[in-house]
C-alpha cells in the first residue's frame, strides 16, 4: 500500500454539539431523558427500555427487544400538530442487532391524535447503523396530527427481535437534519467519541477533479482488546473513492505489519474490514465498521477543532490561510507508514497523527502512532509536543487511558507538496531517538493550498 495511516489523541475540549434541527417537532428525539415522551405498545410482549451501551450520536438510544414468540412491538412518540399541506421527512438513526426494524408516520384527522388515518412505514430494514429516512412524504387529505412510530419485529425467518432506535427527526420536509454532501474538503480533519477519548479518526477529503470525483482516506487509530501499554496501541488505514454529492461512503478498512519505526521496509496492507461513514452536519458525523475477526460497532463522531470551510448545504467559500497543508503525508521509502495534519487557523492550532511502528519491528505486527499538537501562527513551520497514549480498549471508554508528554517535533512546509518532520523524543520506550523524514503528500494538493502561503 502507498498510502500510510496515521491516529490521534488530544486533550481539546469537545465543540458544543449543534441542535438536531430547528423544526424538528419530536418531543426527547435523542432519548436523553429516558422514554419520556414516548409510548410503549409490547401488548403481543416483548420491552422497551434505554440501551445505555449504544447510542447516536450520543448514549443512550431505544430498544425494543424480545423473545423469538415476539411477532411486533411499537414505540410511539408524542402528538404532534402539522400541517396535512405540507410534505414532511422523517429520519432515523437504526440498529437491528437481531431481527428486523422499520419506522414510520401515523397522521391523524384531528388535532389530539385520536382518529388515525393511513400510516406511512418504511421497508423492514436488517442491520443499518446509518440515518434512514422517508423524505418528502406527502401526508393524507385531512392530516392535522401526526406521530412518528418505531417497529421492531422477528421477521419471517422467526430472528429475535433486537432493534435500537435514536436521533428521531420529524418535521417539515427540507427543515431538520440531513446527512449532508461527504464530496468537500471541509470536512478533512480529525474526529472523535467524547465517550471513548484517547483514540479517533483523521479524515483527507480531496476532489480530484472538475468533474466532482473525490477520494477519502484516513487513519483510525485505537487500541486492542486488552488494555495495555503502547504494545496495545492499533491503527487501520481507511480509503474510498466517490463522486458527485455523496452522502454515505463505503471504505474498505486496511492494516499494516512488519514495519520499522521511520525506517523502511515498505509494508503493504491487508484488508481487514468493511466501513461506513457519514455526516449529518458539519460537526457530527458517525463510522460504522464491520471487522473480519466479527467486530462491529458504530463510533458517534464530533470535530475535534473549529469547521472553517464545511457547509451543510450550498457550496463552501474559500477557506482561510493555510488550512490545505491539512491532510495525509509520508516518506516513499517507507511507504506503509506517516502522518495525517489538521492545520486550523481558525482555532491558531495543529494537530497531527503520527502512525509508525516499533523500533526494529519487522519481524512481528506491532503498531505504533503518536499524537503531536501545536500552535499556528501562519507560519508554516510549527512546533509541536508529542504525545503518547496506552492503556485504551478498542472502541471502549476508559478513564486509564494515560496520555503523556515523549517528546518534540517540527514541521515544515516547502510547498504544497512537500514538507519535513524533524523529531526528538525526551520519554518513552524512543527515547533518545532523533531523526528527520522528509514527506510528500498522499494525493493531490486541495485548491485551498497556495505554493507561497499567506
Amino acid at each position: 500500500m502507498r498510502k500510510a495511516a496515521r491516529v490521534i489523541v488530544a486533550a481539546v475540549g469537545a465543540a458544543a454539539m449543534s441542535a438536531a434541527g430547528a423544526a424538528n417537532l419530536v418531543v426527547n428525539p435523542d432519548f436523553d431523558r429516558g422514554l419520556d415522551g414516548w409510548t410503549a405498545d409490547t401488548s403481543r410482549g416483548g420491552t422497551a427500555a434505554l440501551a445505555s451501551l449504544s447510542g447516536w450520536p450520543t448514549r443512550p438510544s431505544a430498544r425494543l427487544f424480545g423473545d423469538r414468540t415476539t411477532p411486533a412491538m411499537y414505540l410511539y412518540s408524542s402528538c404532534m400538530a402539522v400541517d396535512g399541506g405540507t410534505p414532511v421527512d422523517l429520519f432515523v438513526n437504526l440498529v437491528a442487532w437481531s431481527g428486523l426494524g422499520a419506522f414510520g408516520i401515523v397522521p391523524y384527522a384531528d388535532a389530539d391524535c385520536a382518529t388515525a388515518l393511513d400510516p406511512i412505514v418504511s421497508d423492514d430494514v436488517r442491520y443499518s447503523g446509518f440515518m434512514l429516512s422517508l423524505k418528502d412524504v406527502a401526508l393524507p387529505a385531512g392530516t392535522r396530527s401526526a406521530k412518528v412510530v418505531l417497529i421492531a419485529h422477528g421477521g419471517d425467518d422467526g430472528a429475535q427481535p433486537d432493534v435500537a432506535f435514536d436521533h428521531i427527526q420529524f418535521g417539515p420536509a427540507g427543515t431538520v437534519s440531513h446527512l449532508i454532501n461527504l464530496n468537500q474538503e471541509g470536512l478533512t480533519g480529525t474526529w472523535y467519541n467524547p465517550e471513548t477519548s484517547g483514540q479517533g479518526i483523521q479524515l483527507d477529503i480531496n476532489q480530484e477533479d472538475s468533474m466532482s470525483n473525490g477520494s477519502l482516506f484516513g487513519a483510525w487509530f485505537t487500541y486492542g482488546d486488552d488494555a495495555g501499554g503502547t504494545s496495545s496501541q492499533r491503527w487501520y488505514s481507511i480509503m474510498s473513492a466517490f463522486s458527485g454529492d455523496t452522502r454515505l461512503v463505503a471504505v474498505n478498512i486496511r492494516v499494516n505489519a512488519g514495519g520499522n519505526f521511520a525506517a523502511p521496509p515498505q509494508t503493504t496492507s491487508a484488508y481487514a474490514g468493511q466501513g461506513w461513514v457519514s455526516f449529518d452536519s458539519c460537526e457530527t458525523g458517525s463510522f460504522q465498521y464491520a471487522m473480519n475477526d466479527g467486530r462491529t460497532g458504530m463510533i458517534p463522531l464530533r470535530r475535534l477543532l473549529p469547521n472553517i470551510n464545511c457547509v451543510d448545504d450550498g457550496a463552501p467559500g474559500n477557506p482561510p490561510g493555510d488550512v490545505g497543508l491539512s491532510g495525509a503525508w509520508y516518506d516513499p521509502a517507507s511507504s506503509g507508514q506517516g502522518v495525517l495534519v489538521d492545520v486550523n487557523p481558525a482555532s491558531s492550532q495543529v494537530f497531527l497523527g503520527w502512525y509508525t511502528y516499533p523500533e526494529r519491528g519487522a519481524d512481528g505486527d506491532g503498531l505504533r502512532w503518536f499524537s503531536g499538537e501545536g500552535a499556528y501562527d501562519g507560519s508554516r513551520t510549527m512546533d509541536l509536543t508529542l504525545y503518547a497514549s496506552q492503556n485504551g480498549t478498542f472502541d471502549a471508554g476508559s478513564n486509564a487511558v494515560l496520555t503523556r508528554p515523549v517528546g518534540t517535533a517540527t514541521l515544515s512546509y516547502a510547498d504544497c507538496w512537500h514538507a519535513t518532520l524533524d523529531y526528538r523524543f525526551q520519554g518513552g520506550e524512543l527515547e533518545g531517538k532523533h531523526g528527520s523524514i522528509a514527506l510528500t503528500r498522499v494525493d493531490l494538493p486541495p485548491a485551498s493550498c497556495t505554493p507561497a502561503g499567506p
